[in-house]
């Protein structure tokens, strides 16, 4: 039913002819053409529309030897189905009736009002309240040193935006890793970079839309901001002398422009985004990592993925919209210098310290609504008036905050100076609008009695007409002594006065003859037309001043949107401070110590995501020592589900968690700023791409290897794995010794590749760890300590059994195992034979003679009580082990 090409014009209704000249200038948009109750499809898009939908497709002019597609939805409903569209990445147009009533051709005025695309969305119900929704630009400019990559980025709902520039020989990689650490919807590029695939393969994952290349002319960027701002100078302004991000910000405020149809007063002064201020935290990183989504578990979709899980969710005890998105903001972008951090950390430490004060600040903020995107709404007219009622009632709490912290330690009350009440606000809010306004703003009922005289006096006349013409008509009969004299009303006529030809000769000059009848005539007069005029369009007239009342309020409200966001901004910071400070009294966290050295000690540190889902008091602690001396580079060996991986996530949450100004999960705590933290934990394919999961791998590698610095912490785990043994272990005995020789970065290096441990013995500063682990019976247990030595072996076999092998393969791997282990000893790339030291087995005897050597060791005075536990531990685990078996 689809139709390629429209039909000619000639054939085409007036109101197809308007569909269609509308559909021109959106060809890439489905268009929703309203329709009195409804927004309809047509053509094409009707067809994918229906598909898209899961609505029924119908056809308009059935009588026709080719009927238009037709679909559409109720105007009231139109918001789920715009999410789905979305959703699906679809833009939507949204076309609307611009007049009241058909002109002379008998057709509605309508005009696209709106573009709707994944980064350009209002609707509140349509956006993650925690989450920033950006759409970007980007534009280049040529240097005798290479082209310089500009980019802007802005979130439309809160009026956030952000400039950046990276000079880079592979500029693609750059701008993707920084749009997904924004987590950017949509770019707009020139269109001649949508055509090299360079461009297509790196940023394939987000919506590219091309537009003109003039848009992107520094220039044009010079002009628009200069209008955008109302200035007629940049100097002030830091980007000034940034031609690249001139011209990616010009571009970008067209384009949304062009979508809004409309100015973005809300758009505040843009800031430059100094990625060399940050910790570096690649795409990979953050996946691999789990800091803002859990990863999918193999054999999963990606839509399954959830926050739930990971180091976000762990941490977010914010109570305000714009709070969690600043959390999110301060989590992927770790801050680099001592002083900014140490900063932080003092307040947090402050709101630890007064626990009374800050429960008192956490209550006054969790009736706060999301001011940024409030008055961004207001801002573009895409308010309702319960967005102002709203937004009245966040203000009322803006005091309660004041005084929360403006009697507390000096560096809270620092929070709050030159504190701006936004009273005014809440004052007009208060004065115009009702309570419980409805939804819809052009039927009335929004604005308080008493606020606005002739709005007062319509309600009255319309709510009291019958009484006022009541009153006239005994007001005429005093005055004419005519006691039949009646008022009536017809929709022919309208009001007029009735009088019977008796009393003809009573009629006053100023009656005005309307109409005769057998046994009556009928007038009219000035003040009755006056009269009827105001009954009978009261109604209509007080719905349209209500609304007239309603936009100059909001329009008011809107003039004062630099002021709510500056309030919003301040807010959601208090909000972060008081919400890690929460975290660390429920999770018992400690200050770290953040200074420039380039040690990491770690004290009884413990993985933040994983102890939540233990239960308190039921996840090991472990030590880690890094510095740029003796232990620099750490091998880790141990079976699977020892929690190797574990160990290394915990590192890296530890050392995000400091640097961004939270306490953490320790004992204590001494963080050496890094630069930037690199991980290879996992394994995934990219089947799209072509690449499989060695690729991946060794793609993952190499970028550690060209990034990171004597400042980093690398994190690897299991490299080499996706190829064949020697294989694998010659390209992870390169990487560690590349690591720790030209390198230098702080590295822990996890590998079932025993042969690595050799570089312990090979290289000063590289150390040798395990995961602890008992055996008994062909079983292993796990104590989850991480202490210095080699782990004899991997035990795969009993892992494989506790995953359900069927016992005949676990028995054939023996075998197979017994053989291979009999062949000749490893040989090192030096040319030595690798010892394969033994550990004494704690059970050679029996588990009473292990029983009573460990409590013989048992001294509790010179344990910490964290010692004494896992000691505790060790203790159950071989009683446990008496009792299941007793023929032992």
């Amino acid at each position: 039913m689809s139709q390629s090409h429209p039909p000619m014009a000639d054939e085409l209704s007036p109101l197809m002819q308007q569909y269609h000249q509308l559909k021109q200038r959106y060809p890439g948009a489905i268009l929703f053409f309203r329709v009195g109750d409804f927004y309809e499809m047509f053509d094409d898009d009707a067809v994918k529309g229906a598909q898209l939908l899961n609505i029924a497709l119908t056809s308009r002019d059935k009588h026709k030897a080719n009927p238009t597609p037709l679909c559409g939805v109720p105007a009231v409903a139109a918001t789920g189905y715009i999410a789905k569209l979305i959703r699906a990445g679809q833009p939507v147009a949204i076309c609307e009736q611009v007049e009241p009533h058909p002109g002379q051709t008998g057709l509605m005025a309508r005009e696209v009002v709106r573009v709707i695309t994944p980064g350009t969305i209002l609707e509140p119900e349509l956006l993650d309240p925690k989450q920033s929704t950006y759409v970007a630009a980007l534009a280049q400019t040529g240097q005798s040193i290479g082209p310089i990559t500009g980019i802007a980025w802005a979130d439309l709902s809160t009026g956030q935006g952000w400039l950046s520039t990276t000079q880079s020989g592979r500029p693609q990689e750059a701008v993707a890793e920084l749009l997904r650490r924004w987590s950017a919807k949509e770019i707009a590029l020139p269109q001649h970079l949508i055509q090299q695939s360079s461009w297509q393969q790196a940023l394939m994952e987000f919506r590219i839309v091309g537009r003109p290349p003039a848009e992107f002319d520094p220039e044009n960027g010079r002009r628009q901001l200069l209008r955008h701002f109302r200035v007629e100078s940049l100097a002030a302004w830091g980007g000034a002398d940034e031609p690249a991000a001139l011209g990616a910000l010009g571009a970008l405020l067209h384009y949304l422009e062009e979508t809004q149809k409309q100015a973005l007063p809300h758009l505040r002064a843009f800031r430059f985004h100094r990625p060399e201020h940050y910790m570096a935290i690649d795409p990979a990183t953050q996946q691999h990592l789990e800091l803002t989504e859990r990863s999918s578990p193999a054999g999963h979709s990606r839509k399954e993925s959830s926050a739930t899980g990971s180091l976000l969710h762990a941490i977010d005890r914010t109570a305000t919209a714009m709070g969690g998105r600043l959390l999110r903001e301060w989590l992927l972008h770790p801050l680099l210098d001592p002083a900014q951090i140490n900063e932080r950390l003092d307040r947090v430490e402050a709101f630890c310290a007064d626990e009374e004060r800050r429960s008192s600040v956490r209550s006054a903020l969790e009736p706060i609504g999301d001011l940024e995107r409030i008055i961004g709404r207001i801002s573009l007219n895409a308010a309702t008036a319960r967005d102002l009622i709203q937004l009245k009632h966040s203000i009322d709490q803006i005091p309660v905050i004041w005084k929360s912290l403006s009697e507390g330690e000096s560096l809270l009350i620092e929070l709050v100076a030159g504190w701006d009440e936004l009273a005014d606000l809440a004052q007009w809010i208060d004065a115009a609008l009702v309570e419980a306004p409805p939804l819809a703003l052009k039927e009335g009922g929004l604005i308080k009695p008493g606020y606005h005289a002739e709005l007062d006096e319509l309600r009255e006349i319309g709510r009291d007409g019958k009484q006022w013409i009541a009153r006239m008509e005994g007001e005429e009969r005093q005055k004419t002594s005519i006691e039949s004299l009646k008022i009536r009303y017809n929709q022919l006529f309208g009001y007029f006065i009735e009088v019977t030809k008796p009393n003809l000769p009573k009629v006053p000059p100023h009656y005005h003859r309307k109409q005769t009848m057998v046994n009556a005539e009928r007038f009219i007069t000035p003040e009755l037309k006056a009269l009827e005029a105001k009954v009978l369009g009261a109604e209509e007239r007080s719905c349209r001043l209500e609304y007239e009342l309603y936009e100059d309020l909001r329009a008011k409200v809107a003039a004062q949107a630099p002021r709510v966001q500056a309030m919003a901004e301040r807010i959601a910071r208090i909000d972060v401070l008081a919400a890690l400070a929460e975290s660390a009294a429920l999770g018992r966290y400690q200050r770290p110590v953040v200074s420039d050295s380039l040690t990491i000690r770690i004290t009884g540190g413990r993985h933040p995501v994983v102890e939540q889902a233990l239960g308190p008091n039921r996840f090991v602690p472990n030590d880690l020592l890094l510095n740029d001396t003796d232990q620099r580079l750490i091998v880790i060996t141990g079976p699977n589900m020892a929690g190797k991986s574990t160990y290394l996530r915990q590192a890296a949450h530890i050392v995000i968690m400091a640097q961004m100004g939270g306490f953490v999960p320790a004992q204590s705590a001494e963080i050496g700023v890094v630069d930037g933290i690199f991980t290879r934990i996992g394994a995934t394919d990219d089947l799209v791409g072509g690449r499989s999961t060695f690729m991946v791998e060794m793609d993952e590698t190499a970028t550690i290897l060209h990034r990171a610095t004597p400042r980093s912490l690398v994190l690897l785990d299991e490299v080499g794995r996706g190829t064949s043994t020697y294989d694998g272990v010659s390209i992870a005995w390169a990487v560690a010794e590349h690591l720790h020789r030209a390198i230098g970065a702080r590295t822990l290096f996890a590998t079932h590749y025993h042969e690595l441990t050799e570089l312990s013995r090979q290289h000063e500063g590289i150390k040798a760890f395990h995961v602890s682990v008992r055996e008994w019976n062909d079983e292993i247990i796990f104590l989850r300590t991480i202490v210095e030595g080699i782990s004899d072996r991997s035990y795969g076999i009993q892992v494989a059994r506790l995953a359900g092998l069927p016992d005949s393969v676990i028995a054939t791997a023996k075998q197979v195992l017994a053989r291979l282990e009999s062949q000749a000893p490893p040989v090192s790339p030096s040319g030595d034979t690798v010892p394969n030291p033994q550990q004494p087995d704690l059970f050679e005897d029996s588990p009473l003679k292990q029983l009573a050597e460990e409590l013989a060791a048992l001294d509790p005075n010179n344990m910490t009580p964290m010692q004494a536990l896992e000691k505790l531990i060790n203790l159950v685990t071989l009683c446990r082990v008496l009792i299941t078996q007793p023929g032992r």
